[in-house]
């Protein structure tokens, strides 16, 4: 339900005129408005190009799928975007009753459920599922400042959110959960699809400063699938400076998928560096971090805080070089596959975290077995 009520801008009513987008030209004409729809289910394509437009619930509302373009598509003027109360999918009614079949997407429709590429947008008590490629899909070739909070990004054809560009993104109180209910190839994940996806498309394309905060990431899959957070090189010299922080995340696997959620990295040559990663209070079922491709990778300048992880490795061929530390990592006797968040109670194992260190640099190791 939203919570966000106040609201200084004029207010309007969708029934009032012949369609949600005919609402938001009006508020566009008189340079910005609060947009209330009522409860029920609304077929559109939302185009925002201009400042001030937001997008309030009253209650249980659907803005779905009406063509093969963008549920809600803020474009360049968008400014200050907000949505508040929906349940946004990539599906038309017809969409919702077709399964997937070899791939063919059949159940979807939209390419995008939301599409951000203006900066200031607050997303507010929403859920995604269903597009034809991502639930959320952010670019901006600046300090777009986004911000997301009381959400579920759900399974889509590819990823529940792409982040291609932009610095300054801030992710609330949500979930991330990705299953094979749109998947390509009968049931089966491609690769390159990605809880979470940070993936630059070319040289330009630079993302920086992500904060997760009390964020859950469900790998929910049934058969073999690329289920991570993933961040992929940058292009930013040698050395690949994120700023990220997860705090109070969980890393979960509720699928029989064979594999599990974690963080990986991701980069074009060897001996890339990746730099500013931070874990704070994070639980992680199996593996923590892990690169792609084989490849090897440093990672300096970050930090492993009060760590629980379900009794395999932290680093999985990653080497922790200068500057990075990691105090009280705990391996559990916890190997539950069927949870929707991390236990309350967990038995603490201790055994020896296996840690890949760069012997020539500061690593600092405090409070974990076996160092």
């Amino acid at each position: 339900m939203p919570t966000s009520s106040d609201s200084t801008l004029k207010k309007i009513y969708v029934k009032d005129y012949r369609s949600p987008q005919a609402a938001i030209d009006h508020a566009k004409s008189i340079g910005g408005a609060r947009i209330i729809f009522p409860n029920g289910d609304y077929p559109c394509s939302l185009v925002i190009d201009s400042p001030n437009i937001e997008l309030f619930s009253e209650g249980n509302t659907i803005l779905r799928a009406k063509t093969p373009s963008t549920v809600v598509d803020v474009q360049a003027g968008g400014v200050n975007f907000v949505l508040d109360g929906f349940d946004i999918r990539g599906q038309t009614l017809r969409d919702e009753l077709t399964s997937n079949r070899n791939g063919t997407h059949k159940n979807t429709k939209a390419l995008h459920c939301i599409r951000i590429q203006e900066r200031g947008a607050r997303l507010r008590n929403f859920k995604t599922s269903g597009a034809r490629y991502d639930g959320i899909y952010l670019k901006y070739n600046g300090q777009i400042d986004f911000e997301a909070q009381d959400f579920l990004c759900d399974s889509t054809a590819r990823n529940p959110v792409s982040i291609i560009s932009g610095q300054g993104f801030k992710f609330i109180r949500g979930k991330m959960r990705l299953d094979n209910k749109f998947s390509a190839g009968q049931g089966k994940l491609r690769s390159g699809i990605y809880l979470f996806d940070c993936e630059p498309n070319n040289i330009n394309d630079k993302y920086r400063d992500i904060k997760f905060t009390n964020v859950v990431f469900e790998n929910a899959g049934t058969r073999y699938g690329n289920n991570q957070v993933i961040f992929q090189d940058t292009n930013i010299g040698n050395s690949n400076d994120l700023g990220v922080y997860f705090k109070d995340c969980d890393f979960i696997k509720s699928g029989t998928a064979t594999g599990s959620a974690y963080v990986r990295l991701k980069a074009d040559g060897k001996l890339k560096e990746f730099s500013n990663i931070h874990f704070e209070r994070t639980y992680h079922q199996n593996r923590a971090i892990a690169i792609a491709s084989g490849r090897e990778l440093l990672l300096r300048n970050s930090s492993f805080n009060d760590v629980v992880i379900d009794d395999r490795n932290l680093t999985f061929a990653i080497k922790l070089s200068s500057g990075t530390v990691v105090n009280n990592v705990r391996t559990t006797a916890d190997k539950s596959s069927a949870k929707s968040k991390a236990p309350a109670v967990r038995t603490s194992l201790n055994k020896p975290v296996n840690l890949l260190l760069d012997k020539k640099s500061n690593v600092k190791v405090t409070d974990v077995p076996g160092y």
